[in-house]
């Protein structure tokens, strides 16, 4: 689809009406050309990149410590948006970085720092396990519970389902669950999929932002608060000794308010020194509104940029003019 001088003019007339204390933080995940069978909804680079040419084009891409400096000071710019990248996966490095540096754009990537220390995280133990089992393994028992894994489709669906029953679990009664998986399929985890600390501090030196995520991903309501604090202090203190600079802002795994995490780790985020946090909540980041350690942010991946672009611009008049009836359709997953 190639934009339209009157679906340019439509952006440009939403876009007037943006105000100038809130600004959009994009929520991306996985960019690669061959996704695998748990990262089907990963962007391809190509996606990623016309993405960043319609942000470049209808928006005013900024740093995410810029754009929360200016939105303290109320001198944020219209239709601010900020870039960032959850978990710290290899492609952030081979696909993302680069895309951005040829586009001369920044973002920031919320890393969960024992992908550092082990070149994966759990959810990447459950998916590499799945897809390597022998063929002639048809099914795996966990709590209870049979997953088909005898065709491609059935371990498609084994490991989503299997993600999603051991993400909600403490990381004691996660760690078990995939030792069985690992078992059940005679697949010692041997992969790597992840940044590595030189090249975070690579990313660092050339104008990205590093922020903290969490050391093992947990669901930080399912963990005792001892545990919740270690998990993001210890993130913080080592991505600190990386990047030799402090590391200022924080996401929350999985996000959800009162779901993944509470006022509680609010609290701890605050306490820590962090500048600002972010949820996975849909919305827009108002810091003169709203708790800066309970940010929103938006993840818009049409393929179109008429969708891409007016979902996100509609995002933010949805939040400022208090639309409901725009924000229950702009904030669906739509293609």
């Amino acid at each position: 689809m190639i934009f339209t001088p009157l679906l340019n003019l439509g952006i440009k007339v939403l876009n007037l009406f943006a105000g100038t204390k809130s600004f959009s933080v994009l929520n991306y995940h996985r960019v690669m050309p061959n996704a695998d069978l748990s990262s089907e909804q990963a962007l391809t680079p190509e996606l990623f990149e016309q993405q960043l040419v319609w942000l470049k084009r209808h928006f005013k891409v900024l740093p995410l410590p810029e754009a929360f400096a200016l939105a303290q000071a109320k001198q944020l710019p219209r239709n601010a948006v900020v870039i960032t990248i959850d978990d710290g996966f290899y492609d952030c490095f081979a696909y993302v970085y680069p895309l951005l540096k040829k586009h001369q754009l920044t973002a920031t990537f919320f890393i969960s720092t024992a992908g550092l220390e082990q070149g994966y995280l759990w959810e990447n133990q459950i998916s590499y396990a799945i897809c390597h089992a022998p063929q002639d393994l048809m099914r795996l028992q966990l709590q209870q519970n049979t997953f088909l894994i005898g065709t491609t489709v059935q371990r498609r669906a084994s490991i989503a389902a299997i993600t999603e029953l051991t993400k909600y679990q403490t990381l004691q009664q996660r760690q078990l669950m995939i030792n069985d998986i690992l078992a059940q399929c005679h697949c010692p985890a041997h992969l790597h999929q992840f940044l590595t600390r030189e090249q975070v501090n690579i990313m660092h030196q050339n104008g990205m932002t590093i922020g903290a995520h969490t050391v093992h991903h947990p669901i930080l309501a399912l963990e005792t608060l001892a545990t919740a604090q270690q998990e993001i202090s210890d993130s913080k203190l080592l991505l600190e000794q990386i990047t030799h600079s402090p590391i200022e802002f924080f996401a929350y795994p999985n996000g959800k308010y009162q779901q993944d995490f509470t006022d509680d780790h609010v609290a701890i985020v605050r306490d820590l020194g962090f500048k600002a946090a972010f949820s996975t909540e849909w919305g827009v980041a108002q810091p003169e509104i709203d708790c800066v350690y309970k940010l929103k942010r938006f993840t818009p991946w049409d393929r179109s940029p008429g969708k891409f672009c007016l979902r996100l611009a509609i995002n933010a008049l949805a939040e400022r003019y208090h639309f409901k009836f725009f924000k229950s359709r702009v904030r669906q997953h739509v293609s």
